[in-house]
């Protein structure tokens, strides 16, 4: 199993984070579907505080993981976030 990672900038309340087409692909070979309306497993690290959350989180119609308000709230001026599909 390959791991499925990407690092990008937070610093305010992002609702949505988007899933670059190269870790989709990727995600594809692994039999993880990342479709609309899919929930997919992912941790998602606040590298700033070293804050962690994982969990199962639903896929937008536009290729994006949508983000509870108690996600955007921990990742509210984090400056760099690391996104994992598990």
């Amino acid at each position: 199993m390959q791991l499925i990672e990407w690092e990008v900038n937070e610093d305010g309340y992002e609702e949505q984070i988007i899933i670059p087409k190269a870790q989709r692909d990727l995600a594809a070979k692994e039999g993880i579907n990342t479709e609309n309306k899919q929930k997919v497993a992912v941790r998602i690290l606040n590298l700033n505080t070293g804050e962690t959350y994982t969990g199962r989180l639903a896929i937008t119609g536009n290729n994006q993981i949508y983000l509870p308000t108690e996600i955007q709230k921990m990742l509210e001026g984090a400056g760099r976030i690391r996104i994992q599909l598990l």
